[in-house]
């Protein structure tokens, strides 16, 4: 199928089948209601006396049947935005629920944090004590350390003048 006008807005658009003439259902629409009012309008499609006559009856009850449909949509409408709405909702619970779990696990988390950080302290304060002590000894029993632990007490400052009144108390 090769590419058409639309007869209502005459734009080129790709057609569906053959005998598509318009590019949308709208513009379709707009070509009907435009013929329709066109034929009502014609001089030759004047309303008969008696049909005149019912012509308010007539009026009324498609006036009331439009208002009627019209309710119908919009009751339609209100339904599906009400179902929308609860599953929202719903959705909002879950949510909630979740983040109510989240906060709790979190609260825990901290707690463990803080307990391993302490408990980190306490490890690094012992291990200074124990330093100090080991430095101590060695210097009372005449025992000489090796390098490596002579080289990490100098970094951390653990002079053996230091250590000596410690070792003391």
């Amino acid at each position: 199928m090769s590419g058409k006008i639309c007869q209502e807005c005459r734009k080129a658009f790709k057609p569906s089948r053959k005998s598509q003439r318009f590019c949308s259902v709208r513009c379709g629409n707009r070509q009907r209601d435009r013929q329709r009012r066109h034929r009502a309008s014609s001089p030759g499609t004047a309303i008969p006396k008696a049909a005149a006559a019912e012509a308010p009856a007539l009026k009324t009850h498609d006036s009331t049947v439009a208002r009627f449909a019209a309710v119908q949509v919009e009751s339609r409408k209100l339904d599906s935005l009400q179902t929308k709405l609860r599953t929202q909702s719903e959705n909002l619970d879950h949510l909630e629920a979740e983040i109510s779990e989240q906060r709790a696990t979190i609260s825990d988390l901290r707690g463990e944090l803080v307990r391993l950080r302490v408990n980190q302290e306490t490890d690094a304060h012992d291990l200074i004590h124990l330093a100090g002590r080991l430095l101590a000894l060695g210097q009372t029993t005449g025992v000489e350390l090796d390098n490596a632990t002579k080289d990490l007490f100098r970094r951390r400052g653990w002079t053996t003048a230091a250590r000596q009144t410690e070792a003391r108390r």
